[in-house]
């Protein structure tokens, strides 16, 4: 299979499996030793996605194989895009290929927009958080998760310099107020959601009639929900949760960073 056989089959093909990471709930990633590529894994027969599954279990990978049909094939190169993936490398059972994102769907540019209409993306954050997670949740004994310190330290940067979205819905009493979503976790406890992107956003929203608000980092708790007892980023896709007072010293991180004079 030649690259553009590759790049006319991630295109036409009637269905593709691509491996997902169960540590994350988006598709697993790994960084190419030699092109630095952030690579994502996508086949186009069942039974070899199960090989690579297999495979990856090896090294305690726990690889899940999710089905895209043709008509989703947008929506799953804009995840693509969106999580920071710039390749994919496709399998077809005789070999493997890898091709560059860009040359399969291009991310739509919205550069000329007024910055209020743009679609909020944190491709830099969604991609160190896949690494971070992909690694922290791997069973294995704490001294064999490699450089999960570093790969936590490049979340927390991410993190801190960032804006995201919180879901709000009309009071109903008072269609003018606006009342922040909550979510509750298996064991009861109340958490403010708040998401990367309006990918995650439109995975929590998806049916419901709810709008979103752009808040900086650092205001989040300004606008929580008074009863939250923490926070969770993208409760549908890697539920990254965090206690009130793990919240307040990133805050007072950034607040550091930001009096930090550039040299």
């Amino acid at each position: 299979m030649t690259e553009q056989e590759a790049i006319k089959a991630l295109k036409t093909e009637e269905a593709l499996f691509v491996a997902y990471s169960r540590a994350t709930n988006l598709p697993y990633v790994t960084c190419d030793e030699e092109s630095f590529n952030d690579q994502a894994w996508i086949f186009t027969r069942e039974e070899d996605i199960k090989e690579f599954g297999k495979q990856a279990a090896e090294n305690k990978n726990v690889i899940m194989g999710m089905k895209f049909e043709r008509k989703n094939y947008p929506m799953l190169y804009s995840t693509l895009h969106a999580m920071g993936v710039n390749s994919i490398v496709l399998q077809d059972g005789k070999g493997s290929v890898e091709v560059e994102l860009d040359e399969v769907a291009k991310m739509q540019d919205v550069s000329k927009l007024p910055p209020e209409k743009r679609p909020l993306f944190n491709p830099s954050l969604q991609l160190s958080a896949a690494y971070f997670l992909q690694e922290l949740r791997r069973p294995v004994p704490k001294d064999q998760h490699g450089n999960i310190r570093e790969l936590e330290e490049e979340v927390l940067a991410n993190l801190i310099r960032s804006e995201f979205l919180i879901a709000v819905t009309p009071d109903e009493k008072d269609p003018k107020k606006l009342n922040m979503a909550a979510v509750k976790t298996k064991d009861g406890k109340t958490l403010q959601p708040f998401f990367s992107d309006v990918m995650e956003f439109s995975r929590f929203s998806r049916g419901k009639k709810i709008g979103a608000v752009k808040v900086a980092f650092e205001k989040l708790p300004q606008v929580s929900v008074k009863s939250a007892e923490g926070y969770v980023l993208n409760p549908m896709g890697y539920n990254l949760m965090f206690d009130k007072e793990r919240f307040d010293k990133l805050i007072e991180l950034k607040k550091k960073v930001q009096e930090t004079p550039e040299s």
